[in-house]
């Protein structure tokens, strides 16, 4: 009640793939698995932008309403970021401190359409929609937010370090808005030694100049100190060593996966999630959201067709109006015919259902069972049969084995199964079982032929 936890196991996956193509066609099959395995078909998916992916920069510019705002950094995206602006998805954060001039802070983050399209089509076709995307740094500050709660320190600073893969992401928050975010690459021993790194450029960047202790989340484990300075640049840090007990009891409640260490790499998904889309990048706009001068061309053009409507020969509408209420009477005359044949349509349907039912009966025959028993003899202990589909001789088999490659030779040694083929490639479903899809053709056992009478006891008896 009013908390956002996991409803489904967590998903981690180690990409066996260099190549981008074919990490996302990996990344498609995983995906889909997971979502059908977990009834996950339909529901609203986030993607979270990793750091090295998103261009962000910290402007200032006049006060004003937030929809004409929007449209003056749109007006301002060629100027600030390497990319054309109908190439970019981009949104802004307000910084809590003021710019010179009465001028308000903003940090502005861009991230390319041609990276965020082929992952929006992944997940549709993963039976997953698209619901928005936000980078990291955004959803994470979301995440600490809601972790703390009130007791969080709205004003002083604080440093979240995450291990991502073989690099090590850092970033730098006032309260819980990000002013940096940085990745880079490292071995797992030196994750700490260069996220204190990352830490001190970014401190440096937001110039802070504060003299109390940052706060400082990471992974249980990294800084067995609670408060530390960081060699000659005079800056404290003081580790949270609550905060991956309390990130696990906030995304996963009473049941800690046991497997599981860090929370770190759950966490910007668990901030996308209670932030939902006040988080999101939205299109520029020369690609979906008019701008001041359109909008004010829309409006005009709207007053002119109004005053041609009002403007438009009364005989004009008295007709328009007779011919509704023609086509009215004729709705109504076809209605019962509608009906009737709505009737049939169901009639036929379920007669086809009883006709699917009979076939089904008649497939079930003293041949399917031969069938049955073949694969049984053939196929060794271990291995399960999910599902068998026959078409006359036609044999589709779906399940799992030790090992699929076996199966092949088992089937084919005698001759009674023809054409065999793997009909999918085989899935490691789990450490020890292998999910595999055969196809053949089953052999029947050829008809012993009756006595036949020789032909010298035809005839007349001599």
């Amino acid at each position: 009640m009013g908390r956002i936890s996991s409803a489904a196991p967590p998903l981690t996956h180690e990409f066996r793939e260099g190549r981008e193509a074919a990490r996302l066609e990996e990344a498609e099959t995983v995906l889909g698995e997971y979502v059908a395995r977990h009834g996950l078909v339909g529901a609203d998916a986030f993607l979270v932008l990793p750091a090295e992916r998103a261009h962000t920069m910290r402007v200032a510019f006049p006060s004003m309403r937030d929809k004409d705002l929007r449209d003056a950094i749109g007006l301002e995206l060629d100027r600030l970021f390497p990319l054309p602006s109908d190439e970019l998805r981009y949104g802004y954060l307000k910084l809590p401190d003021p710019a010179e001039g009465g001028k308000v802070s903003l940090m502005v983050s861009a991230v390319s359409r041609g990276f965020i399209d082929p992952l929006d089509q992944l997940l549709s076709r993963t039976g997953l929609v698209p619901a928005g995307s936000a980078p990291s740094a955004w959803v994470a500050g979301a995440s600490i937010a809601r972790i703390f709660g009130k007791s969080l320190k709205r004003t002083g600073f604080s440093v979240l370090l995450r291990r991502l893969g073989e690099s090590v992401e850092c970033t730098v928050f006032r309260g819980t808005t990000p002013l940096f975010c940085s990745t880079r690459p490292c071995v797992a021993e030196k994750a700490g030694e260069e996220g204190i790194s990352l830490a001190l450029a970014g401190l440096a960047e937001t110039a802070s100049g504060e003299e109390e202790p940052v706060e400082l989340y990471a992974p249980p484990g990294w800084f067995p100190e609670r408060e530390f300075m960081s060699g000659s640049e005079g800056v404290s840090f003081r580790v949270a060593e609550d905060f991956p007990a309390r990130a696990w009891e906030a995304m996963f409640g009473s049941g800690l996966p046991s497997d599981m260490k860090d929370p770190m790499i759950f966490l910007c998904a668990y901030g996308a999630a209670v932030s939902g889309k006040d988080k999101d990048l939205q299109t520029s706009t020369s690609s979906g959201e008019m701008s001041v001068s359109a909008r004010k061309a829309v409006g005009v053009c709207a007053v002119a067709a109004l005053l041609l409507g009002i403007a438009w020969p009364a005989a004009v509408v008295l007709k328009a109006r007779a011919d509704l209420q023609r086509l009215d009477c004729h709705v109504e005359e076809l209605r019962p015919y509608a009906e009737r044949h709505q009737a049939a349509l169901a009639e036929m349907s379920e007669i086809r259902t009883k006709l699917l039912i009979l076939r089904e009966a008649a497939v079930a025959s003293g041949e399917t069972i031969l069938i049955l028993r073949e694969l049984t003899d053939r196929f060794p202990n271990g291995t399960w049969i999910a599902s068998l589909r026959l078409d006359e001789r036609s044999v589709d088999i779906e399940g799992f084995s030790p090992s699929a490659n076996e199966l092949f030779p088992m089937l084919t040694r005698d001759g009674r199964f023809r054409s065999v083929n793997f009909g999918a490639p085989i899935m490691r479903q789990s450490e020890t079982m292998e999910r595999f899809r055969l196809r053949g053709e089953y052999v029947p056992l050829p008809v012993t032929p009756a006595f036949a009478v020789p032909a010298a006891y035809h005839g007349e008896n001599r």
